[in-house]
């Protein structure tokens, strides 16, 4: 499926071709990480992060150095953790939840009551700019994971679109 946006046009010296590269890059620098600790070494990675056991973490120790910038760094150890989706899941000591404020209540499991500040772009389409009102939000998580199939040892195998390697489909 391919979308069109019309009507729109880029900003005058902007060049998403940069950011683009810039986006690709970190991607495969972080394929390469995984794949320096090692498969079943790392359970979990993010836009910047990564997740891995002491295997991992010692295969990826030339590599570590707090102060050094593009170095890695160990945020935390910890030996509980729970993944149940993309930015979702708990170590020993926090918990993070995309969309879910720090400070949310979880009133049942996946259930969450939150403060939602509005901002001012929403006041001003409201033509109320003179009242701000913090109201009361409840957010119900659907944590279905789309972006592969869950083996029943817990492991994921990735979507694959094959479709789009055929060089039938490659043309101008």
């Amino acid at each position: 499926e391919v979308w069109e946006l019309t009507g729109w046009e880029e900003c005058f010296n902007s060049f998403p071709a940069i950011a683009a590269q810039v986006t690709a890059y970190g991607r495969l620098y972080l394929w390469q990480l995984m794949k320096q600790a090692g498969a079943g070494n790392y359970f979990y990675c993010d836009t910047d992060s990564l997740i891995v056991n002491e295997v991992g973490l010692c295969n990826l120790k030339s590599l570590l150095n707090d102060t050094s910038l593009g170095c890695l760094k160990v945020q935390e150890t910890t030996d509980r953790l729970i993944i149940r989706g993309l930015k979702d899941y708990s170590t020993g000591s926090k918990q993070v939840v995309k969309g879910i404020r720090k400070n949310a209540v979880e009133t049942s499991p996946g259930v969450y009551s939150q403060e939602l500040w509005p901002s001012l772009k929403g006041l001003l389409r409201e033509g109320n700019a003179n009242t701000y009102t913090v109201k009361q939000q409840t957010k119900v998580l659907n944590r279905k994971y789309t972006k592969g199939t869950i083996n029943p040892d817990g492991t994921i195998d990735p979507l694959n679109l094959y479709e789009f390697d055929s060089p039938a489909l490659w043309h101008d």
